[in-house]
């Protein structure tokens, strides 16, 4: 398990490696190790891929709003009021 860190520090990590960041520059940026940026992003890209709606669940985890304590398997999210198609 990856070092605990808060969710918006988690939607900063995806946010920069969306922008094309490296896992050293993310790491260097947030202050957390390299292995943990890993780690993050291996779990998002699980969380997304394994999601009916993979752009919404990825804009989700952006904003801070996924709920990672959710139960495990339920990929439904109930955001209302965006607009993911327009990001």
């Amino acid at each position: 398990m990856p070092a605990a860190i808060d969710d918006e520090t988690r939607s900063e990590i995806v946010f920069r490696a969306a922008q094309g960041y490296t896992r050293s520059e993310i790491a260097k940026t947030v202050g957390i190790s390299r292995t943990t940026v890993r780690k993050y992003l291996e779990k998002t890209i699980e969380v997304t891929e394994d999601s009916d709606r993979p752009r919404e669940t990825l804009c989700a985890i952006i904003q801070n709003d996924y709920d990672w304590d959710r139960t495990e398997g339920k990929t439904d999210l109930d955001i209302d009021g965006v607009d993911f198609m327009s990001m």
